[in-house]
């Protein structure tokens, strides 16, 4: 077995593991969470409701909703066959090496893929026969860069929950330790005191769980997503690479009409039997 299949095992592995994570996670903390509840005179559900309040329950579930929404949408857009197709890419390269220009742009414009979008920006920057290859990339980076970052604002969006969540529920800690302080400070401890500033503090714990639950799921999601788009962009820039190589190949002469490498040299020899004529004044030497 060769190392790049023992690197694709090994990434097929620890994405199992993580995804393994994120369901192990995601069943097992509400089952933790109604566990406590249950443990309390209170439902899970009124205890949420008594200790979040709608001020930090209806932002925690928009984000719950958001997140699983991002998750699945992610998991069916980030593949390899949404951006790359060897089917489709292979014939375009092959018109390329053709040097079959507008054969090439046609067969961009039939398959609507990111990276047909992006062989054909490049493939626009050729006018008139001229062959800038600075040109050629320039167009391929941005198409590219534009192409790429479409996909990627939808993972970035599981980063952006992940990193306020917590901080959404670090607000609702700060408010119910300044509730339980304001208890401590007008009544004292003791009696009712103690169970009131108690229960501000249970609440000030349950905005902090809240704030996790949402985040640790959708953080980890974000950086399967992230690891595995970074690789479907770099075989994007790869196929970009190949197109120019083929095209500045092709432009001069090392491949033939059929599309395989040309046995015909570069450069022209001189017949053996020719000779440079000698300088003027010089007489030329008697044939052999």
């Amino acid at each position: 077995m060769t190392s790049a299949s023992n690197i694709k095992i090994m990434k097929i592995g620890s994405l199992r593991n993580l995804l393994s994570t994120l369901v192990a996670f995601t069943v097992l903390c509400p089952g933790m969470l109604a566990t406590t509840a249950h443990a309390q005179t209170k439902s899970f559900g009124q205890q949420l409701m008594d200790s979040l309040g709608w001020t930090f329950l209806i932002p925690f579930l928009l984000m719950i909703v958001g997140g699983i929404t991002l998750i699945i949408y992610n998991g069916i857009a980030i593949r390899k066959k949404a951006f790359v197709k060897e089917e489709v890419v292979e014939p375009i390269l092959q018109e390329v090496s053709r040097l079959n220009i507008d054969g090439a742009r046609a067969l961009c414009e039939q398959y609507k893929l990111p990276v047909t979008a992006v062989l054909k920006a490049g493939l626009d920057r050729i006018q008139d026969d001229e062959l800038d290859t600075d040109s050629i990339e320039k167009g391929l980076d941005e198409a590219s860069a534009i192409e790429l970052a479409k996909p990627y604002t939808w993972i970035n969006m599981l980063n952006t929950i992940g990193s306020i969540a917590p901080m959404i529920g670090l607000l609702g800690t700060v408010t119910g330790m300044i509730g339980a302080f304001n208890v401590l400070t007008e009544s004292g401890m003791g009696g009712e005191s103690s169970q009131k500033m108690a229960g501000n503090i249970g609440s000030a714990l349950w905005t902090t769980a809240s704030g996790l639950i949402v985040a640790i799921p959708t953080l980890i999601a974000y950086f399967i997503y992230k690891t595995k788009f970074g690789t479907i962009a770099a075989e994007v820039n790869r196929v970009a690479g190949n197109m120019v190589f083929t095209l500045v190949r092709a432009a001069r002469g090392g491949f033939d009409e059929e599309g395989g490498e040309s046995d015909d040299q570069e450069y022209y020899e001189a017949p053996e039997d020719t000779m440079t004529p000698p300088p003027p004044g010089i007489p030329s030497p008697p044939p052999a």
